[in-house]
């Protein structure tokens, strides 16, 4: 009884110390900005729907407080799956690109044909992420700015 009370111990002095590694290197990301469930707001700016599929795209504008720019995010996922499981396929912040609406940078983003999604950035747009593929869609990029009105004159 007595070695297995010492054993008891030990598991128990083991979880304790798992337990604090666990808070450490949780209080280590959150003051870094990475924390596990971070504090951030997304805003929903666009729902493109791709006709041949059940995917689509959304436009998100997302922000992670003061100490961060805002993020433009487009995220594509299946209407059949939760909104958790769409994946950032693109993701970016203004950088030297003014912002367009809300404090999100300008973008366009259209199915051309099933399976086929297009995003148009701001030129001068801050890019952290452009993924190729996603969900079984493929995804071209480009680089523009949006047409305006020229100036009367």
């Amino acid at each position: 009884m007595v070695a297995g009370g010492i054993a008891l111990d030990r598991a128990i002095g083991r979880l304790e110390a798992m337990y604090r590694i666990g808070l450490c290197c949780r209080t280590i990301l959150g003051l870094t900005g990475c924390d596990i469930d971070p504090l951030c707001s997304s805003q929903v700016l666009q729902i493109a729907r791709d006709t041949g599929s059940d995917r689509y795209a959304a436009t998100v504008l997302r922000d992670c407080g003061a100490t961060t720019d805002y993020a433009t995010v487009v995220q594509v996922g299946r209407a059949g799956e939760l909104q958790s499981a769409a994946r950032d396929v693109f993701v970016a912040d203004s950088g030297a690109a003014s912002s367009f609406a809300g404090n999100a940078i300008w973008t366009s983003v259209v199915w051309t044909r099933p399976g086929q999604l297009s995003v148009a950035y701001a030129t001068k747009a801050r890019v952290f992420r452009r993924e190729p593929t996603a969900k079984g869609a493929v995804i071209r990029y480009f680089e523009s700015d949006p047409i305006g009105v020229p100036p009367p004159g």
